[in-house]
């Protein structure tokens, strides 16, 4: 399988959207965790860890022997190390196996797939590697809806840039099928129906395009004007200016377990 690309980045903008994303997803993460039934594994795997939040958390709520964050990106791994000492993390393509650790007994993946090529390839690579029994955590965006035309906006491009690099922005709409023949059965299939406020989420989105509005990609599709008004629109609805009201996100949260 060819290198996967995270298009929305790794620079110090981009990792303090993570940290914001993860305290705006916590509490439906949390949830999500505890309804595995699982205490003290002895290997919980964070599938794209990032900075390492989402695995900060995997610890708190299951109290694993052993809690190890993959991520391709060197610059969050360094990162991780520093802001979440007893942790371990490690530089690797999740997308591919060997893994750097042996049979993980719980894998954990947010806003993951979403950035993936080949969705049912990758999960039927995660089975491989898992213990016999595995459960593995899933927590994707099905769709987002909002009356704002600057966020229905943003949500295209996004979805453009995406499709252009095979990935999908609402994977979670393709989640279930995706599973099918994957070496998981689903525990838990679960519809999720969110509301978020528009100025945090308009928060994350800002830093993601003043990140993405770079790439080689959406540099030659979308019009630098438009990219301009579209971040300066963005900018007032996260400081809580004009007609804010809320996103209506659902969400695809998966429990499986290795068969």
């Amino acid at each position: 399988m060819d290198e996967q690309k995270y298009t929305f980045g790794d620079n110090e903008q981009a990792s303090l959207r993570l940290r914001r994303l993860a305290e705006v997803y916590e509490q439906e993460t949390r949830e999500l965790l505890q309804r595995g039934g699982v205490r003290a594994p002895r290997l919980a795997v964070d599938l794209g860890c990032g900075p390492g939040w989402s695995t900060q958390l995997i610890r708190d709520v299951l109290s694993p022997d052993r809690t190890v964050g993959l991520d391709a990106s060197d610059r969050y791994i360094a990162e991780a190390r520093k802001q979440h000492p007893g942790l371990e993390f490690e530089v690797h393509d999740i997308a591919r196996a060997p893994f750097p650790v042996q049979m993980p007994d719980i894998l954990f993946c947010r806003f993951v797939l979403t950035h993936v090529r080949a969705v049912a390839e990758v999960l039927r690579t995660w089975a491989g590697v898992a213990a016999p029994g595995a459960l593995l955590f899933v927590h994707e965006t099905e769709s987002m809806e909002t009356e704002n035309p600057s966020l229905r906006r943003y949500y295209e491009m996004v979805a453009q840039l995406q499709r252009h690099y095979g990935q999908t922005l609402e994977v979670g709409s393709i989640l279930e099928a995706s599973f099918e023949n994957s070496g998981w059965r689903l525990r838990e299939n679960r519809r999720l129906l969110l509301e978020k406020p528009a100025d945090r989420m308009a928060s994350l989105h800002l830093a993601n395009l003043r990140t993405w509005r770079h790439d080689a990609y959406a540099s030659q599709a979308f019009d630098v004007n438009e990219v301009d008004r579209l971040e300066a629109s963005l900018e007032q609805i996260a400081l809580g200016l004009g007609n804010r009201g809320v996103i209506a996100n659902a969400a695809r949260q998966i429990i499986a377990q290795r068969v």
